[in-house]
């Protein structure tokens, strides 16, 4: 019945097939039993925290009888009966605050008790959490309700702790049996397989073992000996045409030598123009000057190409117009350094990402900057980053036909790197110029809080001389003169300092507390200001350097405001922490000011840089003063990450 080979194999492959599909079968079912089993586990594990959530709600209410505590209580209790009855007489139990799941009523009769166990202390301890969220804290029942409520909590915890025990217990058993059933198809499946192998080795393998050997003559390159092989009718016809291969390799033989001859040639020449090609990139990519980008473009594109010119041509700002930027090869004058880029092909070119191969008469205006002698054949390649076109690259002959499909691919290569040279070069000069304002912004903001703040000092104290000796108080002037002495000092060793401070390294760096510390002190000393520092911290503040120098550097400036503006008798700086927030406040008992009114330009400077400082450490600055009554300055910033005690703030790591 079964004589052919395909009847006995598709036998095999039914009966294997058959086998595969019970097991997958089978396998699915388990999958499914397993999800509704971890489903019900978790459901039931669940009830455990939900019965500490409610202990925990029902203490808080002793300490502090908020609505939300209630509500967070009674919607445990609400999630903790409706997953019990679920589990019980099966349903929709809520499984996440948008999401129910369907839960099937359990058939196991011991955890149907444990269950029914769980249901009866559930009722007796939502009695009492009833009361809890009823009646006041303080009084009789209130208490009484708490007192039974710590003590069932724990038993309904241990009850629904022994409920998933026995859930557990139960889909284990279920992994058991199905474990048995696959060790049950798989001996069947080997069984199957050796008995399939004997077959195969017979029908199959060692005819094939023999059209092998004839295989194994022809790639030794003996094309004439026949190939003869007995076996089914199926591996007859094989044979056959296996025979009919032999000859038709043995035909195609010396057509294949010439193929691959020609193959080799071009695969050299395609491997010379990569290679080549990555030396390009790498000498376009070694410079950032845009002048240097255009000329290595421009000379390797000829070269690889084998053109006779070579002319690279960026958009200008409007798009409507391509600027000559470098061209090779062209020894007269350019006949124009500009071209528009609204006419075809140029704005086929610059719209698409492949380059345009000219290779006679049927695009002559393809590349329009290029002089029309080497129009004959070129090659044109937008330069693109991103959807963004920035220029052209052409290569042109005056031969016609000069360029072959794989030189426009070449030239797309380079033009692609050329745009990313580019793109960095023009970065590179914006970096630049941001970086020299910076510079320039650091520099101004160092004189404002530096040498501005103590030649403003000097005036005052020029001012405070002049009217003693006025009123003829000369020692007190005397005095005052000295202490000017010391702030001239301290004005030239700031002036050296700040140049210093362009070639040295930074000085090491310290706590926060500790600058503040020194800095209170130096103020009072300096300015006579009783000057007070209140540290309200539990641990130092390590900040990074900058964030720390521009905390410290806002608090000088805000005391200095008190020296020049406030009339001021005392100064209290303040350093606390709310949560993740630090703050620094600095207060005065001086004349106060109304913030809404114009100010100095001196003083309007300094507070313009004390809110950019709190802006550049992700902060805010209030200055809150009323006219008679003082000022307070206050910064506030974000702590974002705590190790071991120390503050590293926006992922800056510390410095020491």
């Amino acid at each position: 019945m079964f004589t052919s080979l395909r009847a006995r194999v598709g036998l095999l492959s039914l009966a294997f097939f058959t086998l595969i599909s019970i097991s997958v079968a089978a396998t699915f079912w388990a999958i499914d039993t397993q999800k509704e089993d971890a489903l019900v586990i978790n459901l039931a594990g669940r009830q455990r925290m939900l019965v500490q959530q409610m202990t925990k709600d029902a203490l808080q209410l002793e300490k502090d009888r908020d609505k939300a505590h209630v509500q967070a209580l009674q919607e445990a209790a609400r999630t903790f009966d409706q997953t019990l009855w679920a589990l019980i007489n099966g349903g929709q139990a809520p499984y996440s605050p948008d999401r129910t799941v369907e839960v099937p009523a359990t058939q196991h009769a011991a955890i149907v008790a444990g269950l029914q166990q769980v249901d009866h202390t559930w009722d007796t301890l939502r009695g009492y959490l009833d009361v809890v969220t009823a009646v006041d804290p303080g009084s009789s029942d209130f208490e009484r309700a708490i007192q039974a409520v710590e003590q069932l909590s724990p038993q309904l915890v241990e009850q629904a702790d022994q409920v998933v025990r026995m859930y557990e217990s139960a889909s284990e058993q279920k992994t058991v049996r199905l474990r048995w059933i696959q060790v049950s198809f798989f001996a069947t499946v080997v069984v199957l397989l050796a008995g399939g192998y004997l077959a195969m080795q017979k029908w199959v393998f060692r005819p094939l073992h023999q059209l092998g050997n004839a295989a194994d003559r022809i790639r030794g390159g003996d094309l004439e000996t026949a190939s003869t092989v007995s076996g089914p009718q199926e591996i007859k016809h094989l044979a056959s045409s296996f025979e009919s291969m032999r000859m038709e390799l043995k035909r195609s033989h010396g057509d294949l030598q010439a193929w691959a001859a020609e193959l080799e040639t071009q695969v050299s020449q395609r491997t010379h123009e990569l290679a080549a090609l990555h030396e390009v990139n790498r000498e376009i990519s070694s410079r950032l000057e845009i002048d240097h980008v255009s000329r290595s473009v421009t000379e390797m594109a000829r070269a690889l190409l084998k053109g006779e010119v070579a002319v690279l041509c960026l958009l200008d700002k409007t798009g409507d117009t391509l600027l000559l930027s470098s061209a090779d090869g062209i020894q007269d004058a350019i006949p124009s350094s500009q071209t528009p880029t609204r006419r075809a092909p140029i704005d086929r070119v610059l719209a698409g990402d492949r380059a345009v191969l000219c290779r006679n008469d049927c695009c002559p205006g393809g590349c329009g900057i290029m002089p029309e002698e080497f129009r004959a054949s070129h090659v044109v390649a937008p330069l693109r980053i991103g959807e963004r076109s920035i220029g052209t690259l052409c290569v042109g002959s005056s031969k016609a036909r000069a360029f072959s499909d794989e030189s426009a691919d070449v030239l797309i290569e380079l033009a692609r790197s050329a745009a990313i040279a580019f793109e960095n070069a023009r970065l590179y000069e914006q970096v630049e110029q941001v970086a020299i304002l910076k510079e320039r912004e650091r520099i101004a903001a160092e004189m404002h809080d530096g040498l501005a703040q103590t030649l403003s000092f000097f005036r005052l104290k020029v001012d405070q001389i002049a009217d003693l000796i006025e009123t003829g108080r000369e020692k007190e002037a005397l005095d005052e003169m000295q202490d000017l002495d010391r702030t001239v000092a301290q004005a030239s060793q700031e002036v050296r300092d700040a140049i210093s401070k362009l070639q040295e390294d930074l000085p090491p760096h310290r706590a926060l507390e500790d600058e503040l510390t020194m800095l209170a002190q130096e103020f009072s000393q300096v300015s006579k200001l009783p000057t007070d520092l209140k540290i309200e911290v539990e641990a130092p503040l390590h900040l990074a350097r900058d964030e720390t120098e521009q905390v410290v550097r806002v608090v000088r400036e805000a005391l200095q405001n008190v020296a020049r503006h406030g009339n001021a008798t005392h100064a209290t700086v303040c350093l606390k922490r709310e949560g993740t927030q630090a703050m620094v406040i600095v207060e005065d008992d001086g004349c106060g000011f109304n913030p809404g009114s114009a100010i100095g330009r001196e003083q309007h400077f300094g507070l313009s840089i004390m809110h950019a400082r709190a802006t550049s450490v992700g902060g805010a600055l209030v200055v809150d003063s009323t006219p008679g009554q003082g000022t307070q300055v206050t910064l506030t910033w974000p702590l974002e990450r705590v190790t071991d005690g120390e503050e590293v703030t926006r992922g800056q790591s510390l410095q020491s």
